[in-house]
């Protein structure tokens, strides 16, 4: 079965990608049994992992031995086929503690595909933040889907149990965005990992 990780990049607890993480997990049975797919949801603030300190850096010492929390980030990022990163925007950035947690990495998501989506509490929806996130992933040497998907005044139109609120000028359209990005990633996903270079 293709597994993918769905990260929150973001350890704020008001975080707005919260509401849109819990919109994915609402919707977790349906994209299963659709895409034939496992979800593994994430939030990467509970690894609580420190400031990336090691003295070699990760792709040169891919058997180094680390702490039980940071050893479980790297397992939990090898084992998925695929990724998708939900990411607020920083300063024209993405948030340092999802700089922080990529830094760890080595080759764990070498050769796989990933979807970003950016979310702000305006109309831009965070399209900045992802840009820069996308160049880091691309350094690792993952498979980019090229379009960004930018959830726009998420608080509008989504709860924070992940329910799309009622009268959301947005909603539908959102919602039809958020599942064919589930779609995307999974054909994705599956065709890498069938098919590996």
């Amino acid at each position: 079965m293709t597994t993918i990780n769905i990260i929150l990049g973001s350890s704020r607890k008001t975080s707005l990608g919260k509401n849109l993480l819990n919109y994915l997990k609402l919707n977790q049975q349906k994209y299963e049994k659709e895409d034939q797919i496992n979800l593994n949801f994430i939030e990467i603030g509970e690894y609580h992992l420190p400031f990336f300190y090691e003295a070699v850096p990760p792709m040169q010492n891919k058997n180094r031995s680390l702490p039980e929390r940071q050893q479980k980030w790297l397992d939990d990022m090898q084992k998925a086929d695929g990724y998708v990163f939900l990411t607020p925007e920083y300063n024209h950035s993405f948030p340092a503690v999802l700089k922080n947690a990529i830094d760890y990495l080595a080759d764990q998501i070498s050769g796989k595909v990933v979807q970003t989506i950016t979310y702000a509490n305006n109309s831009r929806g965070g399209q900045f933040g992802g840009i820069e996130l996308n160049a880091v992933l691309f350094r690792l040497n993952a498979f980019i889907i090229p379009q960004n998907v930018a959830i726009g005044n998420v608080q509008d139109n989504f709860n924070q149990n992940g329910s799309i609120l009622d009268g959301a000028k947005s909603g539908d359209y959102y919602q039809d965005k958020l599942n064919q990005t589930i779609k995307k990633i999974s054909f994705y996903a599956k065709l890498l990992k069938n098919n590996p270079f």
